[in-house]
C-alpha cells in the first residue's frame, strides 16, 4: 500500500537582499488547507516528491516528518514493500527514493539493483542499520546516491543527504547551453550584465542556469574582481528562492568572534556588549541564500560550525544552550584554489567537499579579451548617465590599449578605469589613448603570468576528457588514471564537468 502526505511548514522570514540584489523581501508561508498549498500572495516553490520505502511504522513516521519539513511543499509517498515501491515509481514526479535495505519481500543489495533497474536516473538513498558500513559501501558501488546509518540522530541528517542527492541529479540531467556564434550574448541581472562572447563565459552562464534550478551548495572560484558575488546573486535571482533574502558576509572583513556572531547569532550576555539576543545570518535568511565571500579566510573554529550547518542544517548561537534549525542555501566564493588550501592543511578538507558540490570557475578578464569592447560600451553608457556627462566615444587606439592590458584587477578594475575616463574628458570629447591611465599604456601585454595551479587544472581537465573519450565507462577511465570512481566524480565536479551516471 502506498500512502501520501504533504506538509508545508509555517515560517516568517524578514530580510534585506544585500549588495547587487537590492530589494527587501517579506515572505510568509502558511500550512495547507484542504490538501492544497496555500501561500500569502506568492506562488509555491515547485514540489519535491520523495518515495520513502520503510516497513517499520516508527522509523517511517520519523523519516517522513523530517523530509516533509526540509523544504516548503515537499510531498512524501510511503511504501512498505519493494513491490509497492515499484508500482509507485510509475509516477514520473518522484524525484528521489529513500529506502531501507530490509523489507518484508526483499533484502539487501537486491533492493538497490531492482530500484535502479526501474528508474536508473533516479537517486536512491539507502538507510542501513548501525554498523552496516560494508553494506552501505556495496550499495554505493551499485549506484546508490548516498546512505544514512540508523544512529541516534539519523533523521536529522537525512534531509541534507536527500537535498544534495536530488541537487546532483538535477544538475547532471540538464544540457549545457551553447553560445551563439553569431555575436556576443548579454544576460542582465539587475543593472549588471554578463557578457558572453567567449566560450568560457558562455559556460559560466550555463552553470548559473543549472545551479539556479537546484538547491545544492555552490562554490565559486575566481580571481579578485571577476564578479563572483554577481554570479551568486544571479543564481539566487533565477532560482525558486528569489523572493527570499540574499544575505552577504565577507569572511575576511571581521574578527573570528564577530564572524561567529554574524553567522550564528548570540544570546544576551554571551560576551561584553551583548545586551540583547541577536539572530545570525543563517536564521535571518530563512529559506533564502547566504553568500559567504572569501570563504578561504574563515578561521578553523568557525569552519567547524559551518560544517555542522551543512551536515545537520542547524546552528547554535554564541552563549545558547540549544540548537536551532536553519534552511538557508549556502553559496561560497574564494579567490584562492580552495582544494589546495584544504590539502595544505589551511582549510578543512571535509568542509571543502561539502562546499564544492557544484563548483563554478569564473575566468579572469585577460582570458576573455573578446568581451572587453562590449564591457567598455556598457560601462561608458552607465557612467555617462550617472555623471550626467556624455563623451564622444572611444578612439580605436585607446580601445587597443585597454584590450592589451592584462587587467590583474579584472572587471572591477576595468569598470573603475572607464569611470575615471568619463570624468577625465570634456563633454562630447572622444577618449584617446593619452587619456588612458599611464600604468595601463606602459604595461607589457599579457604581463600577468597564469598561476601554476590554473595551468595544472587545465592539464587535468584535458587528461580526464581524453580518458573519458577513450574508455567505455567512467569506472574504466578512473582505473586508467589510477584513482577510484568516486575520486573521478569529485574531480569532474570540481572542474565543472557533467557527471551523468553510467
Amino acid at each position: 500500500m502506498v500512502s501520501e502526505r504533504m506538509e508545508t511548514s509555517t515560517t516568517l522570514t524578514y530580510g534585506v537582499v544585500a549588495s547587487h540584489c537590492s530589494r527587501a523581501v517579506h515572505a510568509r508561508t502558511t500550512g495547507n488547507e484542504g490538501g492544497k498549498d496555500v501561500m500569502d500572495g506568492h506562488e509555491t516553490v515547485a514540489r519535491l516528491h520523495i518515495l520513502l520505502v520503510e516497513h517499520d511504522p516508527e522509523h517511517a513516521a520519523a523519516m517522513r516528518h523530517a523530509l516533509t519539513h526540509m523544504e516548503t511543499a515537499v510531498r512524501v509517498s510511503l511504501a512498505d514493500r519493494l513491490r509497492t515501491a515499484l508500482a509507485a515509481l510509475a509516477d514520473p514526479t518522484i524525484a528521489c527514493v529513500v529506502t531501507d535495505l530490509r523489507l518484508p519481500d526483499a533484502d539487501g543489495l537486491g533492493i538497490v539493483r531492482t530500484l535502479r533497474a526501474a528508474r536508473r536516473a533516479l537517486p536512491v538513498i539507502v538507510v542501513t542499520g548501525s554498523g552496516s558500513a560494508e553494506l552501505a559501501v556495496a550499495a554505493l558501488k551499485l549506484g546508490a546516491a548516498d546512505y544514512v546509518s540508523k544512529h541516534a540522530h539519523y533523521v536529522d541528517q537525512l534531509p541534507c543527504v536527500v537535498r544534495e542527492a536530488v541537487g546532483r541529479s538535477v544538475l547532471a540531467g540538464l544540457e549545457e547551453p551553447h553560445a551563439d556564434p553569431g555575436g556576443p550574448t548579454t544576460v542582465r541581472f539587475d543593472e549588471h550584465p554578463f557578457v558572453a562572447t567567449t566560450a568560457s563565459m558562455a559556460a559560466v552562464l550555463g552553470q548559473i542556469e543549472r545551479a539556479a534550478r537546484s538547491t545544492v551548495t555552490v562554490l565559486i572560484e575566481g580571481e579578485t574582481g571577476t564578479g563572483k558575488e554577481l554570479v551568486a546573486c544571479a543564481i539566487h535571482q533565477r532560482g525558486p528562492r528569489h523572493d527570499a533574502p540574499f544575505l552577504v558576509q565577507n569572511c575576511a572583513a571581521i574578527s573570528e568572534s564577530l564572524l561567529e556572531s554574524e553567522l550564528f547569532g548570540h544570546v544576551r550576555g554571551a560576551f561584553t556588549g551583548a545586551d540583547r539576543d541577536r539572530r545570525g545570518l543563517f536564521e535571518e535568511a530563512g529559506n533564502g541564500t547566504v553568500f559567504l565571500d572569501e570563504i578561504a579566510e574563515t578561521p578553523l573554529p568557525v569552519q567547524a560550525k559551518l560544517l555542522r550547518v551543512l551536515q545537520h542544517e542547524e546552528v547554535k548561537a554564541l552563549g545558547a544552550d540549544r540548537v536551532r534549525r536553519v534552511r538557508a542555501r549556502i553559496i561560497a566564493a574564494t579567490n584562492r584554489p580552495l582544494e589546495l588550501e584544504a590539502t595544505g592543511g589551511r582549510f578543512r578538507l571535509d568542509l571543502f567537499y561539502r562546499l564544492a558540490v557544484f563548483p563554478i570557475r569564473v575566468p579572469p578578464l585577460r582570458h576573455r579579451a573578446a568581451d572587453i569592447p562590449t564591457l567598455i560600451a556598457h560601462f561608458l553608457r552607465r557612467f555617462e548617465v550617472r555623471e550626467g556627462r556624455a563623451t564622444g566615444g572611444i578612439e580605436p587606439e585607446a580601445l587597443r590599449a585597454l584590450q592589451t592590458y592584462a587587467w590583474p584587477g579584472n572587471v572591477r578594475e576595468l569598470e573603475n578605469e572607464i569611470h575615471r575616463l568619463v570624468l577625465s574628458v570634456g563633454a562630447g570629447e572622444r577618449i584617446h589613448r593619452r587619456h588612458v591611465a599611464r600604468r595601463l599604456r606602459e604595461a607589457e601585454p599579457d604581463g600577468i603570468e597564469e598561476p601554476l595551479e590554473r595551468i595544472l587544472g587545465r592539464v587535468e581537465l584535458a587528461l580526464i576528457r581524453d580518458r573519458l573519450q577513450r574508455q567505455p565507462t567512467k569506472s574504466a577511465a578512473a582505473r586508467s588514471l589510477g584513482i577510484t570512481r568516486e575520486a573521478l566524480y569529485a574531480k569532474m565536479r570540481r572542474l565543472g564537468m557533467a557527471t551523468r551516471e553510467e
